[in-house]
């Protein structure tokens, strides 16, 4: 059997396999004791003390109903009073009566409309914790427009606590509509039971063995109403999944993982709503991980045991073979021949590496003579370059002795050539500042206008800018020469040419305009830029080509008529500067 069988075999019978199935087993004994038992206890705590919690608000319902029954409030409240002394009596008698229920952390408070501000003499909430008020308009109250529409039935709800209160503390409430028995519609006020949530946090009690949980009542808008720890106040916003109304799950926060248990009462519109760390309810897990840790280093440390043989029967040639790579060099034969075949995977290892050793070096002589071939095609092209530059040598001797005979048309007839050449060779340059391809095509036009005795205009309009972006050389030429050949050359002295290079965006726009007089074909001359009409245009195509070829297929040539008459062609090419691209 083949060495890396034999290591597949000993990965899969004593790595793969054991460790899948410690895996599974430890999985499902963590989903068992984890979602089965603690998940389903928990409910069962929660949704026990969220009745408990709907007992304190039933308890509420009776006492605030109670009030709203009593003769003193139903007919005290309504007495009309004629002096400010029976005003007073009628106060104090609210007061009083109220007062019976109050206790040092719930507050019992009566709110009565006063639209006269017959009882300005009450103080107002501002200054009082609890007691009888009188009011002008309820609608100051911020809780005012929720116990109203519940017509009558007691709601839960976080408001500003009463009296003195700069920092706008919070408290929970108990609010009710107060009406009339003996007349329906008739609205007494609306009663206030403030501070009742020193009596919801009383009933979290059965929480208080997890030390990390974290246990919170909430209203109908999931406002915290009660909790059993001080990182949540009342009126806190808790965040809870709108599609959970009752259950458990699980939320990431922090890098810890929170098993959640909700439970929603349909009598109060709340939730009572349990965070439990997940570390803190596995313990039997974490027991259970201990073993199979102590299991997995005994495994691992027969699996090296039984490793070691392995180790050795391949270690040494391996050995042999670092030698021969560290005493390779690049070039250099290897003087150790290549061994009979054989089935060792090592041996055909070193096999393999002499064979590489060779063609490398085989390689490496190769590109030797290429180099030497390459540098004669060089020093070639470099030969070929020098007739060039003596016509152009020569022309610029010719232009100093035309110019000093006097001829100064012909010499700059000659200097104009001479320019046209020089640009053209641009030491071997495929790219040219925008300048410099300018003075190329205005050396040609001065070539053209000498030729056909100056019969049209040329305009300029060169922003300053654009002068030292890179453009192929010599892409204005042949798109001037057909705007005067195709457009302008027979329009006596009406021929017109225009050539501005503006920035457009992120692009450099060149634009050749002619206003020639002929009927233009633009599809068939925008069909021929992309070969659409083979044997036609090459000049235009080789400068679309050589622009594509340079910046891609978003550049390039485009024509189209000018509003008066005449030809526009448009270049688009990018802002690329020297060394930039």
């Amino acid at each position: 059997m083949k060495l890396m069988k034999k290591l597949i075999m000993l990965l899969i019978v004593f790595v793969v396999i054991p460790i899948l199935v410690i895996d599974f087993v430890v999985a499902k004994k963590l989903e068992s004791i984890t979602e089965e038992q603690v998940g389903n206890a928990l409910l069962q705590l929660v949704s026990g003390s969220h009745l408990t919690l709907d007992r304190e608000s039933t308890d509420f319902e009776e006492k605030t109903k109670n009030i709203m029954i009593s003769q003193e409030i139903q007919q005290l409240a309504s007495l009309p009073s004629s002096s400010e002394y029976e005003r007073l009596a009628i106060f104090n008698a609210l007061d009083k009566y109220l007062n019976n229920y109050s206790t040092n952390a719930i507050r019992y408070s009566l709110f009565i409309s006063d639209k006269d501000k017959s009882y300005s003499f009450v103080p107002n909430p501002d200054l009082l914790t609890n007691g009888i008020f009188y009011s002008t308009d309820f609608n100051e109250l911020s809780w005012f427009k929720d116990a109203s529409e519940a017509k009558g039935k007691g709601i839960i709800r976080v408001i500003d606590k009463f009296g003195y209160n700069p920092n706008h503390t919070q408290t929970v409430a108990y609010l009710r509509q107060l009406n009339s028995i003996y007349n329906g519609e008739m609205v007494i006020g609306y009663l206030a039971v403030s501070g009742i949530e020193t009596q919801l946090q009383m009933d979290f009690t059965p929480f208080s063995k997890y030390t990390d949980a974290e246990v919170v009542l909430l209203d109908h808008s999931q406002s915290v109403l009660a909790s059993n720890t001080k990182h949540y106040s009342v009126g806190t916003n808790v965040s809870v999944p709108p599609y959970k109304l009752e259950g458990v799950y699980k939320v990431k926060e922090a890098n810890h993982e929170l098993m959640c248990i909700l439970h929603t009462s349909e009598y109060t519109n709340t939730q009572l709503l349990m965070r439990v760390p997940v570390e803190s309810i596995i313990i039997d897990h974490i027991s259970v991980q201990h073993l199979v840790n102590w299991i997995m280093i005994v495994y691992f440390l027969i699996l090296i045991l039984a490793s070691m043989y392995f180790i050795q029967s391949i270690l040494k040639p391996i050995s042999r073979l670092a030698r021969i790579t560290n005493s390779y060099h690049p070039g250099q034969s290897l003087s150790i021949s290549i061994q009979s075949d054989s089935q060792n995977e090592i041996v055909l290892l070193n096999n393999l590496f002499i064979r590489m050793t060779n063609r490398l070096n085989q390689t490496i002589y190769d590109k030797y003579e290429l180099e030497l071939k390459n540098k004669e095609v060089e020093l070639s092209t470099l030969h070929a370059q020098i007739n060039p530059h003596l016509l152009y040598n020569t022309l610029e001797s010719v232009y100093w002795h035309t110019l000093m005979e006097g001829a100064a048309e012909s010499a700059q007839m000659i200097k104009d050539l001479s320019l046209i050449m020089r640009i053209g060779l641009s030491k071997g340059k495929l790219l040219i500042p925008i300048m410099e391809e300018i003075h190329h095509a205005e050396a040609y036009l001065r070539l053209q206008l000498f030729r056909y005795e100056y019969s049209f205009q040329v305009y300029w309009d060169i922003e300053e800018e654009t002068k030292r972006y890179l453009v192929p050389k010599v892409v204005l030429q042949p798109i001037i020469e057909n705007a005067i050949l195709h457009g302008i050359k027979n329009m006596s002295h009406d021929g017109e040419l225009r050539v501005s290079v503006k920035m457009v965006g992120e692009r450099i726009v060149i634009s050749i305009e002619d206003n020639g007089y002929k009927q233009v074909d633009i599809e068939k001359l925008n069909a021929i830029l992309h070969d659409g009409e083979p044997n036609k245009g090459y000049g235009i195509i080789n400068v679309q080509k050589r622009i594509q070829l340079h910046f891609g297929i978003n550049y390039g040539i485009q024509y189209s008529l000018r509003e008066d008459q005449g030809v526009r062609a448009r270049i688009e090419i990018p802002m690329v500067l020297d060394g930039s691209g």
